[in-house]
Order: structure tokens, then sequence, then C-alpha cells
């Protein structure tokens, strides 16, 4: 579909899933953490898996220790795991030795950029991808051009020198500059509740698919 790998997580039910296998997503992530906003249950995984084919499943983890993370990863044959901003590095080094790692940092207000250069340095050898996360704090991609959470031209620095899935609040309109400036790996899109069973509005997330397809 398009040159940028899509990762479509927080994947909770299966009109999402196959929404977005249809566009032929990279990854298709479902948040494991039991008790999380969004999160889903292993069974849950297993039966929309049954629905969908092509992107690589990714289960989301928060806290999860290795053990029951590797249980997981064998019990729903994942692709890949995505660990949360507190995975310590021993834990992210052991579970990239069996399957590809995302490791997540999740970027607030009082986030510095030496805050983040040091996480993905710190990572770097053992995470195949890195998902920075605006979207956890609430900050758009309009929030960093005006400077109010780091900069267009540091963010650009991060994703020359490393792998990074960019999860972040952008307009249809902007998202194809955002991306030829910035030229990450990958970005995340969310998904969400359905408004009844099988029934849902993708207007926004179609305007993007739409956009990403006009030539990126």
């Amino acid at each position: 579909m398009s040159a940028i790998k899509i990762k479509a997580g927080s994947i909770t039910n299966l009109t999402d899933a196959r929404y977005f296998s249809a566009w032929e997503v990279e990854w298709l992530g479902f948040n494991l953490s039991a008790g999380e906003e969004n999160a889903i249950s292993p069974m849950q995984v297993a039966a929309i898996r049954e629905w969908v084919e092509g992107p690589k499943i990714v289960g989301e983890f928060s806290l999860s220790s290795k053990d029951d993370i590797l249980h997981q990863v064998a019990e729903l044959q994942l692709d890949a795991v995505q660990l949360g901003m507190f995975t310590d590095v021993a834990t992210v080094m052991d579970l990239s030795n069996e399957l590809p790692v995302i490791k997540e940092i999740v970027v607030e207000k009082t986030t510095s950029a030496g805050d983040v250069e040091f996480m993905l340095s710190h990572f770097s050898p053992h995470a195949t991808y890195f998902l920075l996360n605006f979207d956890k704090g609430g900050f758009s991609w309009a929030e960093v051009q005006k400077g109010e959470i780091l900069s267009p031209e540091i963010l650009r620095d991060f994703c020359q020198r490393y792998p990074i899935i960019l999860s972040i609040g952008v307009q249809a309109a902007e998202v194809k500059n955002m991306l030829d400036y910035l030229q990450p790996a990958g970005l995340n899109l969310l998904g969400g509740e359905e408004e009844k069973t099988g029934i849902k509005s993708f207007d926004d997330v179609d305007d993007i698919f739409e956009q990403l397809s006009l030539g990126l």
C-alpha cells in the first residue's frame, strides 16, 4: 500500500482487525496487559486471528513478567512483542533472543530530548523498533511543530538514527508532509471501540490511508 510500515495498535475487535488487514498494515497489535484500557483477552486474540491474515501479530505488554510474556508468545504464536516504558533492559535483551521487540518510549510534557536519547541508545542493541508514543501524553504533530514538546528537528534526528515507529496525533492533510520530513520507520494508528458489534466509522483513518497511498 505504502512505503512506510503501519502498525495498528490497541486492537480490541474483529472489525478493526479486518479493516486494518484490508489496508495491508505490517502489524496488528493487541494489548495483553489485563486490567488496562483497551486490553483484550488471549482467547479473544486467538479468535480474531482465525479471521485475518497478512499482518504480523504483536502482543503489547506493559509490566508483565518475562515468563508471562513468553507464555503468551507460545500460546498465541506471536510474531513480535511490544514492551512498555518501564520494562528493564535485561527483559528486553532476553526477549529479543526469542522474537522481534518493539520498545515503547512514552513522551510526556516533562520529557527532554536527552531523556529520549538515553532510552534510545540504552535499548538500541536489543530493540528491533522503538514506538515513540506521543498519544499517551495527548500530544500531536502540531504541538511538536510549535516546539511545545521536543521539536521537528530533534524528532527528525531521532528518526534518522533509530528505527522509530511514531504514535502521534496528526491531521490527514498533514500526514504526508510529516512523514516526508521525519522519515520514520513506521506509523502507529490506534484501534477503538465499535459503535455496535461489527459497526464502526473509519472516516478519519480512511483519510490518513488515502494520503499514504497517494505516493509515499
